[in-house]
């Protein structure tokens, strides 16, 4: 099968005019043993944008937007912590999955655990999508993220896969990196676990970059390392220098965190801009920094240099904030996305290509919403999709197994051709089981959207 591989273009300060069009929105209930209620969909409406005002991004001239549902009540285990073990060893799942297909056809699912050790499945789109699957798990981990480095200035201590990226031969994990002062050496002026200090938790988060060895036909297995030196991260809390622990909030993590997985921006028309675009946590809203989601760009993400977070610009975006490390940077913040909307994590963004909308998934109190966009900025208010906890239901993500094939490898869009699912984790609180859960999931006011040489990605 001949692949179709993306150029990429520079100019990274681009500028990008245009006015937000007016989305759609339609609501329905369900739970996770339940039918889809669907209601009628609304008047058209359109949803603010950080900072008020029209978004400046290109917005498509679009469709109604799309409306997702449960396609059926089947709950599938894809992956079950008591069951599928390595020997001894329990797999459990404690970030989101994120796949990507390589240039041999063969589809890579990972997922870290508690202690940031990467695990990860291949094989097939059939071996992925059967059920029972038949998908290999890999007893090898692929990513030791438990570094342990003590030095607060490399802001390398654990970091989990969240996010990835893949070139055509080599892959990149984007990972949330964590930093404890109470990991260090039990360090005096930091918060204990378990105990009742008032003491700051000396938390600081940063996405790192780890690089694979380079895939090839004989081997599935993968191996990611440091992408160069720490603390050469994609973004690090601009103000605070550890140990500033007086400064430091008693609850939350300071910096950027948790981010999406990396997906390609759009024209007017729906081909791609040329740019890949992530969303980032930033948790305490500490020292000048809003808590919320910021939006962050790349023309290559394999240059982890080359990203930049949005500027808040609301007429005339740009891409122009630089997140170094603050030992021997000076940074500036940047700004949230709908912060009333995005008050927790982006877990996943995909793009639907009938509607020209990207729609987002998040997880709130009460359970698992999406929310759709013309323009990465301006967001419709978000629908219930999963009723459920968080034990119920948590890290959601969208994946559509037709993804992988005609540019398409890292699995950015909705095709909804039978292979698009929800997967979550589900936890057993009785005795700490984990499940990687998924559901079948259905864009209910569209066709299908079928892949091929003539839908390119």
């Amino acid at each position: 099968m001949e692949r179709k591989k993306l150029a990429v273009a520079g100019g990274i300060a681009l500028v990008i005019g245009g006015i937000a069009t007016a989305a759609s929105v339609s609501h329905f209930n369900t739970n996770e043993a339940g039918k889809i209620v669907v209601k009628p969909a609304a008047p058209a409406e359109t949803a603010a944008g950080s900072g008020g005002g029209t978004s400046g991004f290109a917005a498509m001239a679009a469709n109604d937007a799309p409306v997702l549902g449960l396609a059926d009540s089947t709950i599938e285990t894809f992956h079950d912590s008591d069951v599928d073990l390595c020997g001894t060893t329990k797999v459990k799942q404690d970030g989101p999955v994120r796949v990507f297909e390589d240039q041999y056809n063969v589809i890579h699912m990972t997922v870290s655990d508690a202690d940031a050790k990467g695990w990860q499945w291949h094989g097939s789109v059939t071996g992925f999508t059967n059920n029972p699957k038949t998908a290999v798990l890999d007893c090898t981990p692929v990513m030791i993220g438990n570094v342990g480095n003590t030095d607060p200035s490399k802001f390398d201590q654990k970091t989990w896969i969240q996010g990835y990226y893949f070139d055509g031969t080599t892959a990149w994990a984007y990972g949330h990196q964590d930093f404890w002062g109470n990991r260090v050496n039990n360090d005096p002026d930091c918060h204990k676990s378990g105990a009742t200090d008032g003491k700051p938790g000396c938390w600081y988060a940063s996405i790192a970059t780890w690089k694979a060895n380079p895939v090839s036909s004989a081997n599935r297995h993968l191996d990611f390392s440091r992408d160069g030196t720490a603390p050469g991260h994609i973004a690090i809390y601009p103000h605070v220098q550890y140990p500033g622990d007086a400064l430091t909030p008693t609850a939350g993590w300071i910096g950027y965190g948790a981010p999406s997985n990396i997906f390609r921006g759009r024209n007017q028309d729906g081909t791609t801009d040329n740019f890949w675009y992530m969303y980032a946590y930033t948790n305490s809203g500490y020292g000048g920094q809003a808590k919320g989601v910021c939006l962050f760009r790349s023309d290559n993400p394999a240059d982890k240099s080359s990203w930049r977070a949005w500027n808040g610009n609301a007429t005339t975006p740009g891409f122009t904030q630089v997140m170094g490390n603050p030992y021997t940077t000076t940074n500036s913040t940047c700004a949230v996305v709908q912060p009333t909307l995005f008050n927790t994590y982006v877990r996943s963004v995909v793009w639907h290509k009938p509607s020209k909308h990207y729609v987002a998934i998040l997880r709130k109190s009460d359970g698992v919403y999406y929310t759709t966009s013309t323009d990465m900025l301006n967001w419709s208010a978000s629908t219930l999709l999963l009723t459920s906890d968080s034990d119920a239901a948590s890290y959601p993500v969208l994946v559509d197994f037709d993804g992988g094939d005609y540019g398409d490898d890292n699995f950015d869009r909705a095709y909804d051709n039978g292979k698009l699912y929800m997967f979550y984790r589900k936890k057993n609180t009785t005795n700490n089981n984990l499940r990687i859960t998924r559901r079948k999931i259905d864009i209910t006011n569209y066709a299908a959207d079928a892949p091929g040489s003539g839908n390119p990605g």
